[in-house]
């Protein structure tokens, strides 16, 4: 039986573009004719999604199977790890939770052996069901101070008998010294597994780069791949929350610009929550030509929004306190008051209820708990040790929004019920008449359940026209987003321009492209 080929995507820290490249690698396979899946051994990632089976896997993997065209699996990302207090997280396997772990107290050589034995179950179902594996790593795998704990790089790449492209993010700084350091670090058997070097997000004049990457060939005797220049679009839903220290729309606590102003953008306001996740659920929204949209932590930032919205969050109790400690809590109590429209989604729409109660501490580490929430809405929130993993479809119930339809996912640990208020949503499908999170009786404050509730244009399109409207602004129509098979073809195409793709082939061992694409 023949098994699939892999190849491994790593890089000299996180957030160099390593999501994004392995996502453009499946694209390209793809369309040259190859069944190609991808694959993250290990992931720390508060952003997910849920597969078609009811498994929870990273938001990457996810999107990496899109481009892929296929569907995805928990097998592509078998162990996520979501942070959720100090030192603490949960440990999702192949989908499902597994329980929380503490890093400062475990077995860490029993958790080494059981995530590499995970991650090799994983990977060899891969490898018998597809031809090619593209296989991401984490952060960086030359931080010699947690080589031995780290199952996530070569470790993978050694599994698998794996070249590796290592990238680095040359719109940073530093790009040159990171690849010719990352190698020094590394030991020899790791470092001849590198076949060569990504630069990635380049900006300016490629003839001015050649000398250095001379220096680079030179030094580390590996050749260099491709020079990819900055894509100004976003493809790729961020997955990490330091992509929130340099989005555009996360200029936290600046006030919207008299030309913003003039251009009726409208001014949504987001809580920056210490646990936040599943933050991407806003991407559609900042897409939107007539919103300013900005995360922030600060009660002085609400005092111009429009709306404001309370996202996922991995630990509602903790980050409960943190508002209220901050004036948050009190600043959308009182612009609740005043008419401001106010959205919960997921953690977010626990916060906005009357009570949540852990008795069972799955909060706080095993500590029972209870809190008191903002009062926005007539429901409250206990916490099971069950996970919730659903992905549904659903009409909305709400005001200005009656009928439209919606769809998303389910990834939460508590059981909200409605006191008395009426529900946002009517379900459909595996949840066929169920219903779905709660309105305000004035219907400016809902929550719901629902990641992904903006993604539908239809729907994103009614709530901010109704915002607008109480502004006195006329509506706008329904604009449709690229589909995801055209984004990942500008993506493929802009990184197949300029990347040595005959080369990773003989890396592979295959002949090169069965189609043309």
């Amino acid at each position: 039986m023949t098994v699939a080929k892999c190849i491994m995507v790593q890089g000299t820290a996180s957030h160099v573009g390593k999501s994004v490249l392995a996502a453009a690698l499946c694209r390209i396979f793809a369309r040259d004719g190859y069944w190609v899946a991808p694959f993250k051994g290990w992931n720390m990632a508060l952003n997910s999604c849920v597969t078609s089976d009811g498994g929870e896997i990273g938001r990457a993997q996810g999107e990496q199977a899109v481009a892929a065209g296929i569907e995805a699996t928990v097998d592509m990302n078998p162990l996520l790890v979501k942070p959720k207090g100090p030192g603490q997280a949960q440990l999702i396997v192949r989908g499902q939770p597994w329980g929380d772990i503490d890093f400062r107290t475990r077995d860490e050589e029993g958790y080494v052996r059981y995530c590499l034995e995970v991650i090799a179950g994983s990977l060899a179902t891969l490898r018998r069901e597809y031809e090619i594996v593209v296989i991401e790593g984490a952060g960086s795998p030359a931080e010699i101070n947690l080589a031995a704990q780290d199952v996530a790089n070569m470790k993978v790449a050694h599994l698998a008998d794996a070249p590796v492209i290592l990238v680095s993010d040359i719109d940073r700084g530093g790009a040159l010294a990171a690849v010719v350091g990352t190698m020094l670090l590394l030991p020899q058997e790791s470092r001849e597994l590198v076949a060569g070097f990504i630069f990635n997000k380049f900006r300016g004049d490629r003839s001015l780069l050649e000398p250095g990457l001379d220096v680079v060939r030179e030094r580390t005797g590996k050749p260099v791949l491709g020079v990819v220049p900055y894509m100004f679009e976003q493809v790729m839903a961020e997955e990490d929350g330091v992509a929130l220290e340099s989005r555009s729309l996360s200029a936290v606590g600046e006030p919207c610009s008299a030309s913003e102003q003039r251009m009726g953008k409208l001014r949504l306001r987001v809580l920056r929550l210490p646990h936040i996740s599943n933050f991407t659920d806003l991407d559609s929204l900042a897409a939107e030509a007539d919103v300013d949209l900005r995360f922030v932590a600060e009660r002085e930032a609400l005092a111009d929004a429009d709306a404001v919205i309370i996202p996922g969050t991995k630990n509602s109790i903790r980050d409960l306190q943190f508002i209220k400690e901050k004036g948050l809590a009190e600043a959308i109590v009182r612009l609740a008051a005043a008419g401001t429209p106010v959205v919960g989604i997921c953690g977010g729409y626990q916060l906005l209820g009357q009570q949540l109660y852990d008795s069972a501490g799955q909060e706080l580490g095993g500590q029972a708990s209870s809190a008191v929430g903002l009062g926005l809405l007539a429901v409250e929130t206990r916490f099971y040790p069950a996970k919730t993993l659903t992905r549904l479809q659903a009409r909305a119930l709400l005001p200005f929004a009656i009928g439209e339809e919606v769809e998303g996912y389910e990834i939460h640990m508590g059981q909200t019920v409605r006191l008395g208020c009426q529900p946002a949503f009517l379900l459909s499908g595996e949840k066929n008449g169920q219903e779905d999170g709660a309105i305000s009786a004035d219907g400016q404050i809902f929550g719901t359940y629902l990641h992904g509730v903006f993604d539908r244009p239809g729907f994103r399109r009614a709530w901010l026209n109704m915002l607008r409207r109480k502004k006195g602004w006329s509506d706008l129509p329904v604009t449709l987003a690229c589909t995801a098979g055209n984004r990942f073809d500008v993506l493929a195409d802009h990184v197949h321009a300029n990347l040595d793709v005959p080369f990773l082939y003989g890396l592979l061992g295959l002949p090169g492209p069965r189609r043309a694409s």
